[in-house]
């Protein structure tokens, strides 16, 4: 391997600090020790990696290209070293949770706050992520246990619906539709739409909504998360359909719609591996909160709770 895991390490560092002395204070090397590196660095992949000028070093196009890769790599090197720790420490001291991130606030937190005061031992990495992305960490155990907007349809995942939920219309404060108590979508077709791109699971439902309703709305901007469009919303670009419990106290007037756009909300783990103790506890926090809210559906009766 032409560039080492040490060249790497360097060569982060020195792009984060913009010299050759403060990634040495960084590292707790000495300054000669990094400059050695970086100059055989350069030699050994055969790239100018940085442009000396009166004492700093600006990276080329080069570096900039290499650092983010470096970049992938290193915070890749960290989950795995997080992970060795919490082996050391048991099988069951780490949770990986991912969750769709309309779900994050208002549901997944309480759920976790909730386990950490039972658990607090109890170590957890969250993130959020879109759902297209959700069967690989789950299928590659880079997560224990996935919580849904909607559900997700693969042979190996095990899929368990917990809550319902519905679509609702945000729009900005004083907007002329605000005095409707309810908004159809045909309200919404000459209005400057900020829409969930098409090829996303809530894009989708509003596609065919909008096709069985016969209307066609203007998008004005396409977005990926819901916090996105709700942004925009409150900068009054224009109004947005989202999830509810996306759309609970932002800084945006909500209007149930006329149309009737349900969404499912699911626990998804692997099938070829039972969730772990911690897991199946997140589950249980998550649905009480789910039941606190009156949405909730099924029972959790099939991971033995």
């Amino acid at each position: 391997m032409r560039f080492k895991l040490r060249q790497m390490e360097v060569f982060r560092a020195v792009m984060l600090t913009g010299s050759i002395n403060a990634a040495a204070k960084m590292l707790y090397v000495s300054q000669p020790a990094v400059s050695k590196l970086v100059s055989h660095t350069e030699t050994t992949l055969g790239l100018r990696l940085f442009e000396r000028t009166k004492g700093r070093l600006i990276p080329t196009a080069e570096a900039q290209a290499l650092f983010r890769e470096v970049e992938q790599v290193y915070q890749s090197a960290l989950r795995v070293d997080e992970f060795a720790r919490a082996l050391a420490l048991g099988p069951a001291s780490l949770l990986r949770v991912a969750c769709s991130p309309s779900l994050g606030p208002s549901i997944v937190a309480p759920a976790i706050v909730e386990l950490k005061r039972s658990m607090p031992k109890l170590r957890i990495d969250w993130h959020t992520t879109l759902m297209a992305d959700m069967p690989l960490e789950v299928l590659s155990k880079a997560v224990d246990v996935a919580v849904t907007s909607v559900p997700i349809e693969h042979e190996h995942l095990e899929v368990v619906p917990f809550m319902r939920g519905r679509m609702v219309c945000a729009m900005p404060a004083g907007h002329p539709l605000s005095a409707k108590k309810r908004i159809a979508l045909a309200d919404l077709e000459k209005q400057p739409m900020i829409l969930f791109r098409r090829d996303i699971p809530f894009g989708t439902v509003i596609v065919r909504a909008c096709q069985q309703a016969d209307v066609e709305l203007n998008s004005v901007v396409d977005v990926t998360r819901a916090d996105q469009a709700l942004a925009l919303v409150q900068g009054g670009l224009g109004l947005t359909i989202v999830d509810e419990f996306a759309a609970g106290g932002v800084g945006c007037v909500v209007r149930p719609l006329v149309e009737d756009l349900e969404m499912i909300s699911t626990f998804v783990y692997s099938k070829f591996s039972p969730p772990p103790r911690g897991a199946v506890l997140l589950m249980q926090a998550v649905y009480r909160r789910a039941e606190e809210l009156g949405r909730q559906v099924g029972n959790l009766r099939g991971l033995g709770v």
